[in-house]
């Protein structure tokens, strides 16, 4: 358990994050104010250390107008970083305090504002909330359409065996680009039609890997003692053969997680993602590239966490991959 802890600890703290700090956010994720907007990070105990201090380096200002309190209001150029000359007219490029210039200097946004003045905290955690929802509901759907159909698969075999395994075939066989482009047109942009268009192919891999459990252990003597127990189908199913499958199961869920977030995002890059005012993981990555060059944060943060959530559920996976092969060995 403690070769778990290094990749439980930062998905229990994004989920911790995102399912406290909207509750307690004096911001709500749909709030516009566009006299707010594109606000960089500010956050009261690192500004000390000129880290998210509400700053940004504006380039090209007229020189001659530096110094004009209508334009720039007192401290809110913090140094000049170069001077030069444009067609023989002075400019230079300044660091600012934007919050200053924009006047609400007594205001903290963690991870800054969007472009329509929206806090980006509260919209990154519930994002986050929402993202790892679709994934999570997406996920156990296809656990248990695929053990549902790898069970009766791999326990009955003969007719059952090969009609669902050339359903999974075929299911298998349609792109998945077109599943999300189909469903979504037809149900409409959201929540639920995004968790349906990750279920229809997603149960496949599940189905196989029970399936696969199941032809190993069908014939073993503990299920032929609880058959001459007068043990039934359903009992020998769920009672004796499918807990045998619940570690490669939860093992390749623990995989699956990540591939449901990247592809709510992908969907979200397409505009085929959930639909505003609502925030995702996704939908914050595709609104931050409109304006990747001038506020990198709103891209940099929620591909940060996106980071985080997709390499902790990988080396989660990883290790229970790893501990379920040291106790079949065993």
């Amino acid at each position: 358990m403690k070769r778990l802890i290094p990749a439980l600890l930062p998905i229990f703290a994004v989920l911790f994050l995102a399912v406290v700090c909207p509750l307690i956010s004096p911001y709500s994720y749909d709030e516009q104010n566009n006299a707010l907007r594109n606000l960089p990070p500010r956050i009261p105990f690192l500004e000390r250390f000129g880290i998210m201090d509400g700053s940004a380096v504006l380039t090209k200002r007229r020189a001659d107008g530096l110094e004009d309190p209508g334009i720039y209001p007192p401290n809110s150029i913090i140094k000049i970083m170069r001077e030069y000359e444009t067609l023989s007219v002075p400019m230079a490029d300044i660091k600012a305090d934007i919050y200053a210039l924009n006047g609400v200097k007594d205001r903290y946004f963690w991870f800054g504002t969007d472009y329509l003045g929206r806090d980006m905290w509260t919209r990154l955690w519930t994002g986050a909330r929402i993202s790892l929802f679709i994934a999570l509901a997406a996920v156990m759907i296809n656990i248990l359409m695929g053990s549902v159909c790898g069970a009766v698969s791999g326990f009955y075999g003969g007719f059952w065996d090969l009609s669902l395994m050339r359903a999974a075939e075929i299911v298998e066989g349609i792109p998945q680009l077109a599943v999300f482009t189909l469903i979504i047109l037809f149900m409409g942009a959201g929540t639920g039609s995004i968790i349906l268009a990750l279920s229809v192919r997603g149960w496949t891999g599940y189905a196989r890997v029970v399936r696969a459990q199941f032809l190993r252990y069908r014939e073993s003597e503990f299920v032929l003692a609880a058959r001459i127990m007068g043990a039934g189908d359903r009992r020998l199913i769920f009672r004796h053969i499918l807990p045998y499958a619940a570690g490669p199961v939860i093992t390749k869920a623990m995989s699956a997680v990540p591939g449901a977030i990247f592809a709510e995002s992908f969907l979200a890059y397409l505009g085929l993602g959930i639909q505003a005012p609502l925030p995702s993981i996704g939908v914050l990555l595709a609104d931050g590239r409109e304006t990747l060059l001038q506020s990198p944060y709103q891209t940099f943060i929620p591909a940060l966490v996106m980071c985080v959530l997709m390499v902790s559920f990988n080396g989660l996976a990883i290790r229970l991959r790893l501990r379920s092969r040291v106790k079949s060995e065993q």
